[in-house]
């Protein structure tokens, strides 16, 4: 009975043991079939800076990445690097490339880039001033609108420069008010995967249709002589926001009420130690007064009927702005890593959307949607980026190496070193008595230190690169100065001339008869003979 036993349990044993190996054998099957067809896409066909990434490897590449994987500082950190050669599209080292991980700030190439790309480096954003009715005797007969545009460069001085040169058109009442143009899907938006510690902080301000001054209050003069009221933690009841209010990055922001005309502070700290900049949370309305005190100031009255109510509009533009060229506003945002200017951007996306439905509920929603199928477009796989909106700070965005790398390889493919890479920060590079050139764009975020960027080595040779460190300790200069080291080692390091392949030498076959052989031949049936003599 017990010997049954035994082998009853032994057979059951190799049974499982023999299904680990078939979904072992399975599974590394399905890993190989990804990796040999994962970034085929019907862009490829049409689009050959698209064509499927191959992985080959380069020996002094490698080698060099895995020596600086070994260093101490990165030993409890998740690390991801993916080296590319741009010429070709192979990936030419590869550790942990294909793994999504937090971007932080690198998230602003790939809004930059859709942006840059939808609308060209000389597209200007127009903010104008129109009227509903007609003008007679410098009066409209109707309301007056000012037509937002998503401009994150907008600034009270532009309003009052608008406003000014209406006025010296001769335009000096209104019969209606100033009201805002409607933009679909618009509205004041932050984005809810934000921490709450980036509420109320000059590194996050709300996103809105019409943006004045970084919708950042300095100060000064409310406008509509507005009343304020001061609020500390002290004196807040709702959790949330006194949660917010209590952490010691000292939050600030206030809310304007039209109807009553008050702005209400919300500040991290006791009034009586200082007043610091507040980060407007409704900016559409607060600014909207804004404007109407610009105009007030360039001497147009208003006569507040509600002219256009129930009407279809048809608006005549009367002034404009328009901004500076677009690649001066992205380099500012690459440069300066400028979360607002990347959000508007992601609007901008949405601005060119053929979707005019409102299946997405906000304009960041509507642009990510956009951005999605921008990056299909040229192949790059769907389920190696997450986004949650376009500058990187939620900590729900996850993005591969890979994937930076093969945005900035379109990027440069198709408008060259003058183009959208231009617009990346840029320096010399050494690593010994050899040196190269690297525009990049970095990440940082608490325990997040990521860098992608164009190398060109001190061979000549163009190569993209992506470093990716997540989980680090709090102290961050040792990751920074291990991430540059690599950099800097790269920027050294030529890859491996590709190796010729041999000649193929023809050996010419005859079929030759000497007598030799036909002697030798003879000598053999001689001797075969012999025995039978």
């Amino acid at each position: 009975m017990k010997t049954r036993s035994l082998l009853l349990s032994a057979l059951v044993l190799i049974n499982v043991w023999s299904a680990c190996e078939v979904l072992t054998t399975k599974s590394a099957c399905a890993r190989a079939a990804r990796g040999s067809g994962r970034r085929t896409s019907s862009a490829h066909a049409s689009n050959p800076a698209a064509r499927p990434a191959q992985t080959k490897f380069d020996m002094p590449i490698t080698n060099a990445v895995n020596a600086w994987l070994k260093r101490y500082e990165l030993r409890n950190s998740q690390v991801a690097v993916e080296v590319m050669d741009f010429a070709t599209g192979n990936v030419v080292c590869s550790s942990q490339g294909e793994k999504r991980f937090t971007p932080a700030s690198t998230a602003k190439v790939f809004s930059t880039a859709c942006a840059f790309e939808s609308y060209g480096g000389n597209y200007r954003y127009t903010t104008a001033i129109a009227c509903s009715g007609a003008i007679k005797d410098g009066k409209i007969k109707g309301d007056l609108y000012l037509i937002p545009s998503e401009d994150p460069t907008l600034s009270y001085g532009d309003l009052m420069r608008l406003f000014s040169e209406l006025s010296n058109k001769g335009i000096k009442s209104v019969d209606g008010s100033l009201k805002l143009s409607p933009t679909p899907s618009g509205g004041d938006h932050f984005v809810p995967s934000f921490l709450n510690e980036d509420f109320g902080q000059e590194w996050m301000p709300v996103s809105s249709d019409l943006v004045v001054d970084s919708n950042i209050f300095g100060g000064g003069n409310l406008p509509n002589n507005a009343k304020l009221l001061e609020i500390d933690s002290t004196q807040e009841f709702n959790a949330h926001s006194k949660s917010i209010m209590r952490q010691d990055l000292y939050p600030g922001w206030m809310v304007y009420d039209d109807k009553t005309n008050t702005v209400r502070a919300y500040r991290g700290y006791p009034v009586a130690t200082g007043r610091g900049p507040l980060v407007v949370s409704n900016p559409n309305m607060f600014n909207l007064a804004l404007a109407r005190t610009a105009a007030k100031n360039a001497g147009i009255k208003f006569g507040g009927k509600n002219s256009d109510a129930g009407k279809e509009l048809n608006l005549s533009v009367l002034v404009e702005h328009k901004s500076e060229p677009l690649s001066k506003i992205i380099q500012t945002c690459l440069h300066q890593s400028d979360n607002l200017y990347a959000q508007q951007l992601l609007r901008t996306i949405a601005l060119g959307s053929d979707n005019k439905s409102n299946d997405h509920p906000s304009m960041e929603e509507k642009g990510l949607a956009r951005l999605r199928g921008w990056l299909g477009s040229f192949g790059v796989p769907m389920n190696e980026v997450v986004l949650k909106d376009g500058c990187g700070l939620s900590r729900k965005d996850c993005v591969t190496p890979h994937a930076l790398n093969m945005v900035l390889r379109h990027m440069l493919s198709k408008y060259g070193e003058g183009g959208y890479v231009s617009l990346l920060k840029g320096g010399d590079v050494k690593h010994g008595q050899k040196s190269g050139s690297w525009k990049f764009k970095t990440g940082a975020m608490d325990s997040v230190r990521c860098i992608t960027g164009v190398l060109k080595n001190s061979g000549g040779q163009t190569l993209l690169v992506t470093i990716m460190v997540n989980g680090h300790a709090p102290g961050v200069g040792d990751v920074r100065t291990s991430i540059g080291a690599l950099v800097s080692t790269l920027a050294g390091t030529q890859m491996q001339a590709p190796k010729e392949p041999k000649p193929e030498v023809k050996v010419e076959t005859k079929t030759v008869t000497t007598k030799t052989e036909t002697k030798t031949q003879s000598t053999l049936e001689t001797k075969e003979a012999k025995p039978h003599n």
